[in-house]
């Protein structure tokens, strides 16, 4: 199954079956994301929009896009401020923005389904305004290496599905960003109670 079906097929469950990658980058996005007053965001890769009503919130401006028709359905009907745009667009192909539009990107948990990240950090540098930051939580990679893969059970066959993964060390992270012309990276590691001795996030926060 590729990954635009597998979401789709996973979007009615995604909120409801507990999920501690789910819940813990929710939990960083509010903590680390905090001075968000007046700044337009761009949210890749907005899923469920789980993290749209943060930004809708405490932002000027969202525009938010997903690859899935039926995540951004259920993201479209979350979030309630009229400040909020939602599109239907896949990350890996141009985006449909200006350049230099937003002061924010955030993209969580989906570069992993993401074989060229390069092309990714460089639409973002794009349409970052000049000292805007972009903001990545993903998967850990020690995560990775241990076998995690994002994975669901599919209602209708009681099967379990796991999506297309590909691994991103830190030191790929880094390089897509320095390789795109951000000039401050951030790195950490963050962990729950699940998983005490691996960490099971990484947020990277990058300045233009």
């Amino acid at each position: 199954m590729n990954t635009k079906d597998a979401y789709d097929n996973w979007a009615e469950s995604y909120d409801i079956v507990d999920n501690p990658t789910r819940s813990l980058d929710e939990k960083v996005v509010r903590t680390l994301l905090i001075d968000l007053e007046g700044k337009d965001i761009v949210e890749a890769g907005c899923g469920t929009g789980k993290n749209s009503v943060w930004f809708a919130e405490k932002g000027k401006s969202l525009k938010a896009f997903d690859y899935s028709k039926e995540m951004l359905s259920l993201a479209r009907k979350k979030v309630i401020n009229n400040n909020a745009e939602f599109s239907l667009q896949d990350i890996t192909i141009l985006w449909p923005f200006d350049n230099q539009i937003c002061d924010l990107v955030s993209i969580n948990l989906i570069l992993e389904h993401i074989e060229n990240i390069d092309f990714v950090f460089k639409e973002a540098f794009r349409i970052l305004k000049p000292n805007g930051k972009l903001f990545i939580c993903e998967l850990h990679p020690s995560k990775q290496e241990k076998g995690s893969v994002a994975r669901f059970t599919d209602d209708s066959t009681n099967t379990e599905i796991k999506l297309v993964s590909y691994f991103h060390s830190k030191k790929d992270f880094q390089n897509a960003g320095k390789s795109s012309g951000f000039k401050s990276i951030k790195l950490q590691d963050w962990y729950d109670e699940t998983c005490e001795n691996i960490p099971r996030l990484l947020s990277i926060l990058m300045t233009k």
